[in-house]
């Protein structure tokens, strides 16, 4: 030990020496915490590295300058991930280059289409012989869906099944101008005075129609018009009226076919469901709603006399018209088919009541011998209580 003495201060004082060496020890302690202290910082430093290292990827900034580059396209994954499971999975430029292809393939874009409501027996060869202009769309209403080229899914409405089928089916592909008929050539609506629907095809002016969005193809007041039916009325006082079933049943459906909108006072329009409507008319409502109207006639409990004479007085509203539209016959007939300045004698005779259907054989025949007298024909009370009027 005589090392220590050799390191220790001198001191006068006894028990120096003691004191010398109890500081020693001290700084001898001290200086190996500085060490161990110091070593274990070195180790710290080297772990943390390492850590950054991992979490940040090697030769990348701390994460406190660290910022995530946002790509400028989404990556592949998520893109896939936004998809609906029913999309097919392509890139978006072959979507683009060849879904256009086929939809004009498959539905060519045509000016003017003509949708026939019509039976598995009509005979429809009047269509191609004299209005071959219109390209004719002919549902066969009462044959099974897959058995026709043409038809509808359930064989209920009348002719307001055909018409929606087809809005539906063709909403993204429709033509400018859609007009909207019964099947059979002649038929006793048709408001010309050989009650033919190829006068009307013919006849029919393309730009009103383009200008009013939606034109009725009957100007003759005989039958809707001035009034037909009084909604708001019925649905106040529910009066009893069984000769006239639409009427009482038109206040509910109404507001089941149209909710949110106001049930009008009066309704009054030319009968008889045949129409011609623009495109951007139809588009104004989304296909859901006529998807809508289908499936009430679909669902419906009521017989297609009433369900379907129900759609015939809301087809005008339903493409914007006032819940009364009954214009002039005089303009109407003028605008709608170019029969301009027509005398008194003449707008009489534009359309007579000859009752609910036309005699055999006609127009050739010889109505000296061949019609019935006027007295004798039904009465337009009676077309409205009839039960059994058909496409």
């Amino acid at each position: 030990m005589n090392w220590l003495l050799r390191l220790s201060f001198p001191s006068r004082k006894p028990g120096a020496v003691t004191s010398t060496r109890g500081r020693l020890f001290v700084y001898l302690a001290l200086t190996a915490i500085v060490l161990l202290f110091s070593y274990q910082l070195v180790l710290n430093r080297e772990s943390f590295s390492s850590d950054l290292r991992w979490a940040v990827g090697n030769g990348l900034k701390p994460p406190v300058d660290y910022v995530v580059p946002v790509p400028e396209t989404p990556r592949e994954g998520e893109q896939l991930q936004e998809q609906s499971d029913d999309m097919p999975l392509e890139p978006p430029e072959q979507q683009s280059e060849e879904e256009p292809v086929k939809q004009q393939e498959t539905y060519p874009f045509r000016e003017k289409e003509l949708v026939l409501a019509a039976m598995s027996t009509s005979n429809m060869s009047w269509v191609e012989d004299h209005v071959p202009q219109w390209h004719p769309n002919i549902y066969r209403a009462d044959v099974p869906p897959g058995e026709a080229d043409l038809t509808v899914p359930a064989n209920k409405g009348n002719e307001a099944m055909v018409f929606l089928t087809y809005i539906i089916d063709r909403y993204e592909t429709l033509p400018s101008i859609v007009a909207f008929m019964h099947g059979g050539r002649y038929q006793w609506h048709n408001d010309n005075p050989l009650y033919d629907s190829v006068i009307s095809m013919n006849d029919l002016q393309l730009d009103y129609v383009r200008e009013a969005g939606y034109v009725n193809l009957r100007c003759s007041w005989v039958i809707g018009c001035p009034v037909e039916l009084e909604p708001a009325r019925y649905l106040r006082e529910r009066p009893e009226d069984e000769g006239h079933p639409t009427a009482l049943e038109f206040p509910d459906r109404f507001l089941e076919l149209f909710p949110g909108e106001e049930l009008p006072e009066v309704v009054g329009t030319a009968c008889c469901s045949q129409f011609a409507v623009s495109r951007e008319k139809i588009q104004e409502r989304g296909v859901e709603h006529y998807i809508r109207y289908r499936q009430f006639l679909i669902d419906t409990k009521l017989g297609s006399e009433i369900s379907g004479r129900i759609f015939e007085y809301v087809w005008h509203i339903m493409f914007g018209k006032p819940a009364q539209h009954c214009p002039d016959p005089r303009d109407c007939y003028c605008r709608t088919y170019g029969y301009c300045n027509m005398t008194e004698e003449e707008l009489q005779k534009q359309w007579e009541w000859r009752g609910l259907a036309l005699p055999e054989g006609w127009p050739d025949v010889d109505e000296s011998a061949g019609l019935q007298k006027r007295g004798d024909l039904p009465s337009v009370e009676y077309w409205r209580k009839s039960t059994s009027r058909r496409i």
